[in-house]
């Protein structure tokens, strides 16, 4: 009898510790998350003066479970009209990723075979870009020119364009380079991907991505409308110059198509990210992480499945950016953590793009700290080894030339923007920040950070901005 007394006052007692740890556990973890919040709002709230940005919506999850959501800023900047969780916007190449899946997900069927060349299902299509394979084109390294960079492609009045204008300013163009041997994003890519969809499945691309993608994933405010007009929670697009805001350009969805289409929210992009690690993808997985080789050797950090894998820190990520008319997104995955980031925003920061805001927002979720900023005193003496202009490497995102100069103790980045549309390209001159060992930061975008080397081949100096690095290489004397 006094056994059991005994061992029922022990259970007791037992059961009293457990509730008391799970409630103290409880605690921690409210505590925990309502600092996270807390450090998201403020980090959101200064990337508004600092991008600047119009409005900005933010998303994160964790384990599948949307964990944090809130909007700041303006939809509409003259109606004032706030920036929710839940407001529409266009998100450009974050396309790009959905557009892959559903060209995997047509490959795992056996309906599309990404090693045969692009003229099996398009026999329309002009060469040299009938001619490259597929799997070229998923990865960008197909070597085709991109069309927005073309001087004839209309980038001031992107309306009007049908499929045969637009792969006009692109398919017969010579190649870059021969398919495989570099990367070079381009949207002429997947614009083609999205043709290819089109012709295997007998559907529009947006009714197959709709009924494939958007449905499996409750994609639920996604789609392709690109005009604002009669859509209660939709964001209108800005350009800012110093730090005024004025409306962008409008355009016809059919002109970016499957490169840049996509309208979204910040949870639905959570729902594709989170679904691209779920069980819905399982099958094709394989094919979307799968990565090419470049004609160095060298692995390409972007996927067979349109993901930019990297680091932030010590964590491992999949993501992609988008930029379109007024618009800038990011979203991202972090596999080992589970955890899935969105950022999206109404205007074109002059400073920095939604991808340094997911950055800081991952961060924190993370439970990493910011990267230093320091700028330490420069020995322009001992720095004189890195003045000189450098020309893009084996990796090209839209940049192709960089010149270093020193003057004034700082050592000053010029770069020279392509023009668009045949319209001229923009001079930049920023003075960096010294971070020492050879390492600088922009002042303007603390995710671009530039790493100097030297070797028996020469200088050259590794960009840093999707956490993988670029390489520039000084031209010779």
């Amino acid at each position: 009898m006094k056994l059991s007394i005994l061992c029922a006052v022990s259970t007791f007692a037992l059961l009293s510790c457990s509730l008391e740890a799970g409630a103290a556990a409880g605690a921690t973890e409210a505590v925990v998350a309502a600092d996270e919040d807390a450090r998201a709002d403020a980090a959101a709230r200064a990337a508004l003066g600092d991008g600047p940005f119009a409005g900005i919506a933010v998303a994160v999850s964790r384990n599948g479970k949307i964990v944090y959501r809130d909007g700041f800023g303006f939809a509409d900047v003259e109606r004032r009209i706030p920036v929710n969780a839940d407001t529409r916007f266009p998100v450009g190449s974050i396309t790009k990723p959905i557009t892959c899946l559903s060209l995997q997900q047509l490959a795992a069927a056996g309906r599309v075979d990404t090693d045969a060349k692009a003229g099996l299902y398009l026999p329309d299509l002009s060469a040299p870009a009938r001619d490259v394979a597929i799997r070229h084109l998923l990865d960008h390294t197909s070597g085709i020119e991109n069309y927005i960079e073309v001087g004839e492609f209309p980038y001031r009045q992107p309306t009007g364009l049908s499929r045969g204008d637009m792969t006009a300013f692109f398919a017969g163009r010579p190649l870059r380079f021969p398919s495989g041997e570099k990367f070079s994003y381009s949207n002429s890519n997947t614009y083609l991907l999205g043709l290819i969809i089109e012709a295997v499945s007998g559907e529009s691309y947006d009714t197959y991505v709709k009924g494939h993608v958007f449905a499996p994933f409750a994609m639920t405010r996604s789609d392709f409308e690109a005009r604002p007009e009669g859509d209660a929670n939709r964001a209108l697009g800005y350009q800012s110059r110093s730090g005024t805001f004025s409306r962008a350009i409008g355009y016809d969805w059919l002109v970016p198509f499957s490169a840049g289409a996509a309208v979204s929210t910040a949870p639905d992009l959570l729902r594709f990210a989170d679904g691209l690690f779920g069980e819905a993808t399982k099958g094709v997985r394989e094919r979307l992480l799968a990565h090419g080789t470049l004609g160095d050797g060298t692995r390409n950090a972007y996927t067979q499945g349109c993901l930019v894998e990297g680091r932030l820190g010590d964590a491992r990520r999949f993501s992609h950016s988008g930029a379109i008319y007024g618009f800038s997104a990011h979203f991202a995955h972090y596999p080992d953590q589970k955890l899935s980031v969105a950022v999206l925003a109404n205007s074109q920061g002059e400073n920095f793009g939604a991808i340094t805001l997911s950055n800081r927002i991952a961060r924190i979720f993370l439970g990493q700290s910011e990267p230093e900023q320091i700028d330490r005193p420069l020995d322009t003496a001992a720095a004189s080894w890195i003045v000189g202009d450098y020309h893009v490497g084996n990796r090209r995102l839209g940049i192709d030339r960089l010149r270093f100069s020193l003057r004034d103790g700082k050592l000053w980045l010029e770069t020279g923007t392509p023009g668009r549309g045949g319209q001229p390209g923009e001079k930049q001159e920023i003075p960096l920040v010294h971070l020492g060992e050879d390492r600088f930061v922009s002042p303007r975008d603390s995710e671009q950070r530039f790493r100097f080397e030297k070797s028996a081949e020469g200088v050259k100096v590794l960009l840093d901005y999707h956490g993988g690095d670029m390489p520039f290489h000084r031209v010779s004397e």
